[in-house]
């Protein structure tokens, strides 16, 4: 290893260490800008999490590596190809959760290909007042990439900022996704289903409780369409004021994009421009609720902009 040459050229080394107890990261990431003196960055990652909090019914851990390259198209986009190689562990399943969480404990392989296709004319992405993103990204695990798990993956998000009088923003955000086994795939495992709820997407629900429940927990589906209307209003130079309206739905199957499990929830947030980084806070209420029957909900994101 010849440490003169990693430097001085733009490389990034990150170290991300996170200890709790819903919570724990260990993230190596290293970065190459100009891979082969070429426009092409080249991106390794070895990584080890547990998450506590995605079910009240078990634990979960990752750990792999993952290999990505990304290269500009023209100014506005950019495209991504990538490897992952990843177990996965199910683990303190609870002997009353569902039949199907239960048969989900034990460790999984997965390896993956992923990829992406990037639109981005945004003028500023902490804030952005005018432009858009759009992002396309397939995937695909299992057959002749070897691993437990035999899927492909396809998801489509876009954004569309509107700079108003008085500087307001108008954001419409929409995305639109599905996951299914094919080949000799006997089923989608929970850890690669489909979610709503909480602070990224349906903010008047708890999180991940809208979509497909068994015996009362959510277990995930394998379509998922959401949209988001948010208006943001200045207070003072480094806060924000907003009303948002959240609707989506999860569906069982996938390629079922139907709407007869529709939620949606109507709320109100503040944006802050903190010297400790940007944070969201935001408090949604449900308005269509497909059988939850509880009240709003406060979430609290690092963020400047849903």
């Amino acid at each position: 290893f010849n440490w003169p040459s990693f430097t001085g050229g733009g490389q990034k080394f990150r170290l991300r260490v996170q200890y709790g107890t819903e919570r724990k990261d260990f993230i190596l990431t290293i970065t190459e800008p100009y891979f082969l003196d070429r426009r092409l960055a080249l991106t390794g990652q070895a990584f080890y999490t547990e998450a506590n909090y995605l079910s009240a019914d078990y634990d979960q851990r990752n750990y792999g590596f993952s290999i990505e390259m990304r290269k500009p198209i023209n100014a506005y986009t950019y495209g991504t190809l990538g490897y992952t190689l990843q177990n996965i562990d199910i683990f303190n399943v609870a002997s009353s959760s569902p039949a199907f969480i239960q048969s989900q404990s034990g460790t999984f392989t997965e390896s993956k290909v992923f990829s992406s296709v990037v639109f981005d004319s945004r003028d500023n992405p902490l804030l952005s007042r005018r432009g858009q993103r759009i992002t396309f990204s397939p995937g695909i695990a299992g057959g002749f990439l070897g691993g437990d798990t035999q899927i492909y993956a396809l998801d489509l998000e876009g954004s569309q900022y509107f700079h108003l009088p008085w500087d307001t923003i108008l954001l419409i955000n929409g995305e639109i996704a599905t996951v299914s086994q094919w080949g000799s795939g006997s089923e989608v495992p929970i850890f690669e289903r489909l979610f709503l709820g909480g602070s990224n997407n349906l903010r008047g629900f708890p999180f991940r409780e809208v979509g497909p429940q068994q015996n009362g927990e959510p277990i995930g589906g394998l379509s998922m369409s959401r949209a988001t209307i948010e208006w943001t209003f200045p207070i003072i130079e480094k806060a924000r004021g907003a009303v948002f309206y959240d609707t989506g739905f999860v569906n069982s199957s996938a390629w079922s994009f139907g709407f007869n499990h529709m939620a949606s929830d109507v709320g109100i947030g503040l944006r802050l421009d903190l010297p400790i980084g940007p944070l969201r806070l935001d408090y949604g209420y449900p308005v269509m609720r497909d059988g939850y029957n509880g009240g709003g909900h406060f979430n609290f994101n690092v963020g400047y902009q849903f």
